[in-house]
């Protein structure tokens, strides 16, 4: 296989990615944390199949004599570098939108605790139950 066309699978491999993570960026925003999770293992198997084509491309292109580089392996490369920072982009959205929920989420447990600890303060001193039972009396 030609190292272009190992290129280009990795090409459309970054290009469902961004799809993907995109696709991530707006369950996290309404929330469907087991959406985003099942499109994260989708992203980690693309992430695998890409790491492998690139083991490929390497072993291709020690191979393969300098002329064979072309400018069409240079353009691709150009086009998943561009489709790498889109998705680095994104990610980092992403990022900041889960420490957004999670500063909520801490926010929402501090009032749950200050209303507990203001139930104990008003909820007064608890009866005691008689333990012995007085038969003199």
């Amino acid at each position: 296989m030609e190292p272009a066309d190992i290129m280009m699978m990795n090409y459309d491999l970054f290009k469902r990615m961004k799809e993907l993570a995109e696709k991530q960026e707006l369950v996290i925003a309404d929330d469907q944390m087991d959406e985003f999770n099942r499109l994260f293992d989708q992203r980690e198997h693309i992430r695998e199949e890409i790491t492998a084509n690139s083991r490929r491309y390497g072993i291709e292109m020690k191979n393969a004599s300098y002329k064979r580089k072309d400018q069409k392996v240079n353009d691709i490369s150009m086009d998943i570098s561009d489709m790498i920072r889109s998705i680095q982009e994104t990610d980092k959205r992403i990022e900041e939108l889960i420490i957004s929920r999670k500063d909520l989420l801490m926010d929402d447990i501090k009032n749950i605790k200050k209303g507990q600890s203001a139930l104990k303060g008003y909820g007064g001193v608890p009866k005691k139950t008689n333990r012995f039972l007085d038969r003199n009396g």
